[in-house]
């Protein structure tokens, strides 16, 4: 029905109506609508810049926490020689210490090879493999003894018609030996041979004696017993054995922990009788660095919060936080960093390690107060930075990610003001549409009236016309 009305308007008053209507929406749109289209876009941008400082605290605490968890600033473990790898473990050492190591024997596993044979794929015959784990002592000429009860639980493997090739053999024991055994097949340039390698420690050796099936045999082939040596043997199942601080010590990996306090060891190989030295000390210059760069990422967080908090000045507008408490509280809370104790450290402040807010309000690092600390403070810094970084707050302190979460609750309280203006732009709309409606019924009623009043002009003219015409 309206569409029929809309499509007569201006047919009697002879004027563009659905102009004049479109016109009148728009003016009214503008008036109704541009303070809230306004409104909202100081409400996004206030959102989007309490944003940008969350999420750039949020990866400054994280940088940091990141150098705290791998032990940058802590007790870094050194070895003299590269026959040993040295690593942080746990939360690393938790004093300084030297001490002298030897590396006589590199842990391994055992190794066993079998008769090479023509492809893949042929048959390797049917029945069981049994693994037996223990300690194998050699006694010379290939024979050996065997203490069955290692570190490994005992194995059988199934060889039937569907695995009877050597790739099938090789897949069953992987299957099978939750990977106490390895197999493999080598290309030996006349064939190809099955291998099998325990794992490190000598209490890993392992036998295997062989069940065949009299319609498919060939099994003794991959048998390694007393007995029955059919698989070459090629290296022997060894603990790794040390000598540290000249108290001889073994392993049943090369990867050893608990040695060294807070220090995990990779052996790579053997020393020799004149050893190495191990030890931990902290990089200090790291430290230096790192508080320097923390210095000035401070600062330049600072710089960013100011920016958002300017105000209007040399037709410039003012910045999206002018005026904005949480961004005033952020700020502060980040200079108050410098100055603010931390318990866990003893009472230690940035400030003491070398940090320090201008009068400008800038933070800069004082290399020449940082070169004048304790090695007390030292010892300190890290578990300093390490709640710097945090979510805490007591005693004067509000961490990083603690000063980022303030922008939280602000930005929730913005998204209720931005609903409240969609709500309001949406009854203008509805209100906007009712007014389009009474216009467009308006002007129809009005085109009515102006064509009548039309006609009746045009029947006046024509009897004063007509009246005319019988004068003459």
């Amino acid at each position: 029905m309206a569409t029929d009305i809309i499509s007569q308007l201006g047919a009697g008053a002879g004027i563009n109506s659905r102009q004049v209507i479109d016109e009148l929406v728009a003016a009214q749109r503008t008036a109704q609508t541009t303070p809230l289209n306004d409104r909202r876009a100081v409400l996004n941008s206030r959102v989007d810049a309490l944003g940008q400082l969350r999420d750039a605290l949020g990866a400054i605490a994280g940088s940091l926490q990141e150098r705290v968890r791998s032990g940058a600033f802590g007790l870094q473990p050194r070895a003299s020689d590269t026959a040993v790898a040295v690593e942080r473990s746990g939360l690393g050492p938790q004093a300084a210490f030297e001490a002298s190591l030897v590396v006589e024997q590199l842990a391994a596993g055992q190794r066993l090879v079998a008769a090479p044979v023509a492809t893949l794929d042929t048959p390797v015959g049917q029945g069981s493999l049994n693994f037996v784990f223990g300690r194998r002592t050699d006694l010379g000429g290939g024979d050996f003894s065997f203490a069955a009860g290692g570190a490994e639980a005992d194995f059988s493997v199934v060889a039937g018609s569907v695995n009877n090739t050597l790739a099938g053999m090789r897949d069953a024991i992987n299957a099978a030996s939750g990977g106490a055994v390895t197999a493999s097949i080598v290309n030996a340039g006349n064939g190809f041979s099955l291998v099998l390698r325990g794992k490190e420690g000598a209490a890993r050796g392992f036998v295997v004696s062989a069940a065949e099936d009299v319609d498919a045999p060939g099994l003794s082939g991959f048998a390694y017993t007393s007995g029955n040596r059919a698989l070459g043997f090629s290296a022997a199942a060894a603990d790794a054995v040390m000598i540290y601080d000249g108290v001889t010590v073994s392993r049943d990996t090369n990867v050893v922990d608990g040695l060294a306090d807070g220090v995990r060891l990779r052996l790579q190989r053997p020393t020799g009788p004149e050893g190495l030295a191990l030890g931990a000390n902290r990089d200090r210059a790291a430290l230096a660095s790192t508080l320097a760069d923390f210095a000035d990422t401070l600062g330049a967080m600072r710089g960013l919060i100011g920016d958002f908090r300017r105000g209007a000045a040399n037709g410039e507008p003012a910045g999206p936080l002018a005026a904005d408490s949480t961004a005033r509280a952020m700020d502060q809370a980040l200079a108050a960093l410098v100055s603010a104790p931390v318990a866990a450290a003893g009472g230690l402040r940035l400030r003491d390690l070398g940090a320090e807010v201008t009068r400008e309000g800038a933070v800069r690092f004082d290399a020449a107060r940082f070169a004048q600390i304790t090695p007390e403070q030292e010892a300190q810094a890290e578990t300093l930075l390490a709640a710097l970084s945090g979510n805490g707050r007591g005693q004067g302190l509000v961490a990083l990610q603690a000063i980022g979460g303030l922008a939280t609750p602000a930005t929730e309280g913005l998204d209720r003001q931005r609903r409240s203006v969609d709500e309001a732009l949406a009854r203008a709309e509805t209100r906007l549409e009712a007014y389009r409606t009474q216009l467009v019924r308006q002007f129809a009623a009005m085109d009515v009236l102006v064509a009548s009043s039309k006609a009746v002009g045009t029947q006046l003219t024509q009897l004063v016309d007509s009246w005319y015409s019988r004068g003459q």
